[in-house]
């Protein structure tokens, strides 16, 4: 419980620091570096637990679904699409990207091209489990490599290079207060939802629970009441330390390469997706700055709260997130697992005869 305690100070100075330099992302980024430099300091590694971290995702899947209106749902009805299309880019770009990195740093085909994949980072990680001749500590760098890379990219462009409106979120701020009697129906759905959407399989039920849950209740009339600033910031602060207990590099001996080549793939398939995020603005009544985050190959939680600081569409910017998840864990994974099986079929009969 101590060093819970500690960390989290921690964490929250790293946070505020972080927001007086007016980094991107400052309550998520700022707990990440700190618990990462606390590890390296102590060498030992930090434990916090997940449901603090699980928690703040509920959090922050109310406040992601709170801006959803019936207008929102028939855009994004409208954009089906140009969703396709979107993911289909991403998806042939970043296989491409693992294709290419697996021949560079010797990590096998099958890393490669799961470690590279634009999915969940905790999806992947159990996917790789189930394939044969997957490394899963080399696909958790991968991704870990792609999400940090994403994270501190994507809203370092979006926030300096294509908003002027951008609002970080402070710790304390004054507002009106929230309003516990609107708000309780809300508490409810935001409890009880990640229980079903883990018996649904929802990717990320903790964040996806609440939020579709939330949309569900707008959508049956009710008004979802504005979540205070601190509770934003808390959950990011959770969240952030957990991302940062997570990683680790020990027992790769290649991982400096593995992390250069990831990091270039990365970079590539997000100036890739500049192309699409063009293509999106022509086709549909959207800005860039919605298409740019709403395409980058980042995860859910990231990108939605990238959205909330620049002031882009949210709803929009999840929904095509989600829209992505899914494709990659319903069709995209099986594909990839079944091709790569039948690569290895192929490669013993070949070798036998």
């Amino acid at each position: 419980m101590k060093d819970n305690i500690l960390i989290f100070l921690l964490a929250a100075m790293g946070g505020f620091l972080f927001f007086t330099i007016h980094s991107p992302l400052p309550w998520t980024l700022g707990p990440l570096v700190i618990t990462l430099l606390w590890k390296s300091f102590r060498k030992k590694s930090v434990h916090w637990p997940r449901s603090i971290r699980n928690t703040g995702l509920i959090f922050l899947g109310y406040a992601m679904g709170s801006p959803f209106t019936i207008q929102v749902g028939q855009q994004i009805l409208g954009q089906l699409p140009g969703m396709l299309m979107a993911t289909f880019a991403t998806m042939t770009i970043s296989l491409l990207v693992g294709w290419f990195t697996s021949r560079r740093t010797g990590v096998g085909m099958i890393n490669g091209l799961i470690g590279s994949v634009p999915g969940g980072l905790s999806q992947m990680a159990v996917i790789c489990e189930e394939i044969d001749g997957a490394d899963v500590a080399v696909v958790t760098l991968m991704q870990i490599t792609r999400v940090l890379t994403v994270v501190f990219i994507v809203p370092m462009l979006a926030i300096y290079g294509l908003s002027n409106n951008s609002t970080p979120i402070p710790l304390f701020a004054a507002g009106a207060p929230l309003n516990y009697v609107a708000f309780l129906p809300f508490a409810v759905v935001c409890v009880l939802s990640p229980q079903l959407a883990k018996l649904l399989k929802v990717p990320t039920p903790y964040l996806m629970g609440p939020t579709l849950g939330t949309i569900s209740l707008i959508i049956g009339g009710y008004d979802a009441p504005h979540l205070p600033q601190y509770l934003t910031a808390l959950a990011q602060i959770a969240i952030g330390i957990r991302m940062g207990a997570d990683i680790t590099f020990d027992g790769l001996k290649n991982w400096k390469s593995i992390v250069l080549y990831t990091f270039g793939g990365v970079l590539l398939v997000i100036t890739m997706s500049l192309g699409v995020d063009y293509a999106l603005t022509k086709f549909y009544s959207i800005s860039f700055l919605t298409a740019f985050i709403s395409t980058a190959p980042g995860g859910i939680t990231e990108m939605g709260l990238t959205a909330m600081t620049v002031h882009a569409d949210v709803s929009l910017v999840v929904a095509y997130q989600l829209f992505r998840l899914l494709s990659m864990l319903i069709l995209g994974i099986p594909v990839i697992r079944w091709w790569l099986m039948r690569k290895t079929v192929r490669n013993v009969v070949e070798t036998n005869i």
